[in-house]
């Protein structure tokens, strides 16, 4: 498969918005060796994440992807500053907004998601098929 056991860091600048254009690039450079299906989806998830955690938790810190050994998945992991703020699922009030279907995504698009969380950081984290 290429990468195992490898963990590939994206570091963010600090105070702008995350480069979602050459997140997208790097992580097709990062996963050359899985499926189209697969890249598509992880630089769909991988850009929710990342999203979420520059607008709701201070910004992002790292993202690390990986393809684990013992299991046919991409691993995306979002670092950011903000422990104590869980990503959670809110009730839409207005239907045809375009935002607020972050982790509706997430859900449909992984295998599994979760959060862990360290003294002064939080890494939410999802796992995507390959395909």
């Amino acid at each position: 498969m290429g990468i195992t056991r490898t963990r590939q860091a994206y570091e963010f600048p600090a105070g702008i918005a995350p480069p979602l254009g050459k997140v997208r690039a790097w992580l097709r450079e990062q996963l050359g060796e899985v499926g189209s299906t697969t890249i598509a989806d992880t630089e769909l998830l991988t850009t929710e994440l990342v999203t979420n955690a520059h607008e709701h938790a201070n910004g992002v810190c790292e993202l690390r992807v990986s393809l684990p050994s013992d299991r046919e998945v991409v691993r995306v992991e979002v670092d950011d500053h903000r422990p104590l703020l869980r990503p959670r699922r809110v009730a839409k009030q207005d239907p045809t907004s375009p935002r607020g279907r972050g982790l509706e995504l997430v859900e449909a698009i992984s295998t599994q998601w979760g959060v862990n969380t360290g003294t002064g950081y939080k890494t939410v984290w999802a796992e995507i098929p390959v395909l």
